[in-house]
């Protein structure tokens, strides 16, 4: 298990709670020149997406996409580079967070377009993947419709397509959100999301996360709950040519352990379930980014 500080990293990181002190920076809004921000801003046809780097740029570059978030991640960065430390001393490493304000039925196939057109500004032709949960998404089309840019993708509790279960869950924090019921769905995220020991460690933290939302933040998450419930490539997944490393929990209660084995089944691919784990196992397992680091070096 790890210690209480790399566990809060990660929830920042995941949960995006940038009201922690120890997580919070500058959002600097231009990636022009050389200067010392770490977060900075692309312009992909009008709308917004922040990014950042860090660890070793001379090493193969890995694309970090985050899950389904209540805010942006990128108030956390530095403690983002702070938990990859074990990738980052040998990868270079981009974080892309979502664009700032999602149009309405902007799809999960729509942010892997905007995903690769950042890409594509950033000059980056052929990189390793690992996506989390609506991030992993993003990554299965990026991998089918742009498979000459992907060298090598990790799964991390995620799916390709959603079991009725799952639609109801996400349909239910969709109508909180629209409500503005925050602390009702910071409750049930902590609920789903993490083992019953766990969420009752840091339930006030968890709750306190939704506090200061703006009116664009519970949109956008309207908008990327929807895109979640509408997602299905379960009879595209077998399009994917390059090597597949899929990591799930069986005790995921947002997604459940059957999404992993859907796209196991259908690529033949390496994977890794942690039985007694629930969807949040990339906050909980300690061996999480080691195993991550083994299937990259024998992809490498």
């Amino acid at each position: 298990m790890k210690n209480r500080n790399i566990f809060i990293i990660l929830v920042c990181v995941f949960l995006s709670l940038s009201i922690l002190s120890s997580c919070a920076m500058k959002d600097e809004k231009s990636d022009e020149g050389e200067d010392d921000s770490i977060v900075k801003t692309l312009d992909l046809d009008g709308r917004k997406m922040d990014y950042f780097r860090f660890g070793n740029k001379d090493g193969r570059k890995i694309i970090l996409l985050p899950g389904l978030s209540w805010k942006s991640v990128m108030g956390s960065a530095e403690a983002v580079a702070e938990a990859y430390a074990l990738l980052a001393e040998d990868y270079d490493i981009y974080l892309l967070d979502h664009i700032k304000e999602e149009p309405e039925g902007y799809s999960i196939n729509d942010m892997a377009e905007d995903t690769y057109l950042a890409l594509k500004m950033l000059g980056l032709d052929r990189v390793n993947f690992m996506g989390v949960s609506l991030g992993g998404m993003i990554v299965e089309i990026l991998a089918i419709e742009h498979p000459e840019i992907a060298e090598s993708i990790a799964l991390c509790s995620t799916a390709s397509r959603l079991t009725d279960d799952s639609k109801d869950l996400f349909k239910s924090w969709k109508k909180l959100a629209e409500e503005k019921d925050t602390n009702s769905l910071m409750v049930s995220f902590g609920e789903n999301i993490y083992t019953p020991s766990i969420y009752e460690q840091y339930k006030d933290t968890i709750i306190a996360s939704g506090q200061g939302a703006s009116e664009i933040d519970y949109n956008n998450f309207i908008i990327s709950a929807d895109a979640i419930i509408n997602f299905d490539i379960y009879d595209e997944i077998d399009q994917i040519k390059c090597p597949v490393f899929v990591l799930g929990a069986g005790k995921d209660k947002v997604l459940g352990v059957e999404a992993s084995f859907d796209i196991i089944d259908k690529l033949n691919c390496e994977y890794f379930i942690y039985e007694d784990s629930g969807h949040g196992v990339y906050d909980e397992a300690p061996d999480y980014l080691e195993r991550i680091k083994e299937f990259l070096e024998k992809t490498g």
